[in-house]
C-alpha cells in the first residue's frame, strides 16, 4: 500500500483510556480538523465499544471539516491496550465496518508508537508516556526497545491510575482506622464527598470506567503536592522514581546519547511539578544530564506520522510531514 498523496485526507487517532483525539489533515488544501470523544482503550471498554467511539469521533471530525470519508487515504490509530498486537486487528476491522471503509487502509498500533512520532517525528529518541497509564518506548537506527506498559493490573508506574490508586488507599485506610488520617486522605475525602469506606468503593466499582475514575483522583494528589503535603509528595515521587527506572532502562538498551521526551495528561497538565522531578531523577539514574525533547505535534497527528512510516515510503514522507507540521503543532 503506497502513500495516499493524491490530495487525500489523512486521519490520525489517539485512542486512550480517558479520551479519544482525532486529527484529519487534507494534503491538498493543507486544512486540518481536530475532534475528540470518550475513552476507547479496547482492553478497558472492549473492542466493540472502542470501535464505536473511534468511528463516531472520526465521523464527527470529518463532518465538521466538510471532508468526505471517500477522500480519506489512511486511518492510523494509536491505541492504548494493544500491546503485542492484541486487539489491533479486531479493532481495525470494527472501525472499518462501522465507517464502511476499506480495512486495508486502517492501521492500528500501540499508542506509544504514535507518542514517539509526536515528539521525535522521524528521528531517534526515547518517549515516556505518563497519562492514565504509562509506558516507555524508544527507537534508534531501526532498533526499538520498550519497558513498562504492563497495564493497571501489573504496572503503570507513575501514571494517573497508580497515583490515584495510592491516594484512594490512603482514604480507605483512614476510614477503616488502619492508620491516622493523613492530610491527603482528608483533602481527597472533602473534595470527592467521601464520608465512608462504602462511598469510596461505590465511586470506583459502580463507575462505568473504574480505571478513569481512579486516575482522576491524581489531579487532587498533585494539587496537594503543590500545597506541601508530605504524603502526596511521597506518592508522586515514589511513582515517578519507578517510572524513570523504565526510561533509563530503554535509554541504556539503545546505547544512550539520544533525546528523551514525555507526553500524556499527567505530564502535560502538571509540568510545573513533574518535569523537574523527572529531569532530576533521570539525570541521577543515567549519571549525566539528558536533553528533554518537547512534543512537537499532537499525539493524534503523531499517529499519522507513525502510520506513514509503517507504510514505508520514505521518499513521500517529507511532503506529508510538512503539511502535518503546519496543521498539528502541539498545544
Amino acid at each position: 500500500m503506497g502513500l495516499p498523496m493524491g490530495g487525500g485526507v489523512l486521519v490520525g487517532v489517539d485512542a486512550g483510556g480517558t479520551k479519544t483525539e482525532v486529527a484529519a489533515v487534507d494534503l491538498s488544501t493543507r486544512r486540518c480538523s481536530l475532534g475528540s470523544g470518550g475513552p476507547s482503550n479496547p482492553a478497558v471498554v472492549g473492542v466493540e465499544r472502542a470501535g464505536e467511539v473511534v468511528a463516531d469521533s472520526i465521523r464527527k471530525t470529518l463532518g465538521e471539516a466538510g471532508f468526505e470519508i471517500a477522500a480519506v487515504g489512511l486511518i492510523a490509530v494509536g491505541a492504548a491496550g494493544v500491546v503485542g498486537g492484541r486487539f489491533a486487528n479486531a479493532l481495525g476491522e470494527r472501525i472499518s465496518k462501522l465507517l464502511e471503509y476499506p480495512a486495508d487502509r486502517v492501521l492500528v498500533f500501540e499508542d506509544v508508537v504514535a507518542a514517539h512520532s509526536s515528539v521525535f517525528l522521524l528521528e531517534d529518541g526515547v518517549v515516556g508516556v505518563l497519562g492514565t497509564g504509562s509506558c516507555v518506548y524508544g527507537s534508534r537506527g531501526g532498533v526499538v526497545a520498550r519497558a513498562g506498559g504492563w497495564g493497571h493490573l501489573l504496572g503503570d508506574e507513575g501514571s494517573g491510575y497508580r497515583i490515584g490508586l495510592r491516594s484512594l488507599r490512603e482514604v480507605l485506610e483512614c476510614f477503616d482506622g488502619l492508620k491516622k488520617c493523613s492530610d491527603l486522605a482528608n483533602e481527597v475525602s472533602r473534595a470527592m464527598g467521601f464520608k465512608s469506606t462504602s462511598d469510596v468503593l461505590s465511586y470506583v466499582y459502580y463507575s462505568s470506567n473504574p480505571k478513569t475514575a481512579v486516575s482522576s483522583v491524581a489531579t487532587l494528589t498533585i494539587a496537594a503536592y503543590r500545597r506541601g503535603s508530605e504524603v502526596a509528595a511521597k506518592i508522586v515521587e515514589e511513582e515517578l522514581e519507578e517510572f524513570v527506572k523504565q526510561v533509563a532502562a530503554v535509554h541504556w538498551k539503545l546505547g544512550g546519547g539520544i533525546g528523551v521526551g514525555f507526553v500524556g495528561s499527567v505530564y502535560g497538565e502538571n509540568r510545573d511539578v513533574v518535569e523537574s522531578l523527572l529531569r532530576e531523577k533521570l539525570s541521577r539514574w543515567l549519571g549525566t544530564e539528558v536533553e528533554i525533547s518537547e512534543q512537537r505535534i499532537r499525539t493524534s497527528c503523531g499517529a499519522i506520522v507513525a502510520g506513514l512510516k509503517l507504510l514505508g515510503d520514505r521518499a513521500a514522507l517529507p511532503t506529508a510531514l510538512g503539511v502535518i507540521l503546519n496543521c498539528c503543532l502541539s498545544r
